[in-house]
């Protein structure tokens, strides 16, 4: 499920570098997020309704999810992309599992073992493989711009929502439900930014092709079935644990780049799978019993 779901956001930023000329940034989160709402809806309102009590007891722990895990994050990705190469997206995004240690330490007082921080090690080298091509001199080269500082909030903020979902008690909301209300949330922030986009930028979503898939896509695969598969894998294995999933973006990103794009694979692109492969394997191994 945690590969699932980072093979769903891979797809995700590929698409925001591809239409970032044609959709603007908060206008894609938007509607991408209204689409899934008008999809979860029906089949989640009732359930809504009948836990209205729960919702009132954890009002602000639902209000950060929304505005962390879907008001913010891909808003602030989207925005980014506008801005930074790719190369320095990929490493900057490579850093959710530290931001979710981070998060975890600050606010659980949560410490990661020798296991965990060795599988972030290993996964992160070869991401940076993969993100210099496999000559370091480039990882040296690379110059930081304030698009780059952009998606660093948006990965710090992906770390707290990580943390907080522990937060809602089992049982408490079904995977669906607990998702359109986090959704819901995000879209009382997503609202008010986009107005504000159209109003600085006089630019709004075309009503063609193009934009209708690239949302449909958002709205499906990115939105719905990639958080229900995070969601439930953090719910299984902890968020620490999760982490170094994450680094299979850029890997899952540039064989989407090799199949959509024609990119030609390269020696260090197996090099930089086989270690990012090997850091999740360590990582979602379980712990040793005593």
């Amino acid at each position: 499920m945690l590969a699932l779901a980072a093979l769903f956001w891979a797809g995700n930023f590929v698409l925001g570098r591809a239409v970032r000329g044609e959709v603007p940034p908060v206008g894609l989160a938007f509607w991408r997020w209204l689409v899934a709402a008008i999809v979860l809806l029906p089949f989640t309102w009732r359930e809504i309704l009948g836990r209205l009590g729960a919702v009132r007891r954890h009002i602000w722990l639902l209000a950060a999810l929304g505005l962390t895990g879907v008001g913010t994050f891909n808003t602030l990705s989207y925005i980014a992309l506008t801005g930074t190469e790719a190369i320095n997206a990929m490493l900057v995004i490579s850093l959710s599992p530290l931001a979710i240690f981070v998060a975890a330490f600050l606010i659980d007082r949560e410490r990661p073992d020798a296991r965990r921080l060795g599988a972030l090690a290993v996964s992160l080298a070869g991401v940076a493989i993969i993100a210099a091509r496999g000559e370091p001199g480039a990882l040296l080269a690379l110059r930081l711009n304030p698009s780059d500082g952009i998606i660093l909030l948006a990965v710090f903020g992906w770390g707290i929502y990580s943390v907080l979902l522990r937060r809602i008690p089992p049982g408490t909301f079904s995977p669906l439900t607990l998702l359109t209300i986090t959704v819901l949330f995000g879209l009382g922030v997503l609202l008010p930014s986009w107005l504000a986009e159209i109003a600085i930028t006089g630019v709004v979503p075309r009503l063609d092709l193009p934009t209708v898939l690239a949302v449909l896509y958002a709205a499906l695969a990115a939105s719905i079935a990639a958080y229900l598969c995070w969601n439930a894998g953090v719910a299984l294995i902890g968020a620490a644990a999760s982490g170094p999933f994450l680094h299979l973006q850029p890997v899952f990103g540039t064989v989407l780049a090799m199949l959509l794009l024609g990119e030609v694979p390269r020696p260090f692109h197996g090099a930089g799978f086989a270690l990012v492969l090997a850091g999740v394997a360590l990582a979602g191994r379980a712990p040793a019993r005593r």
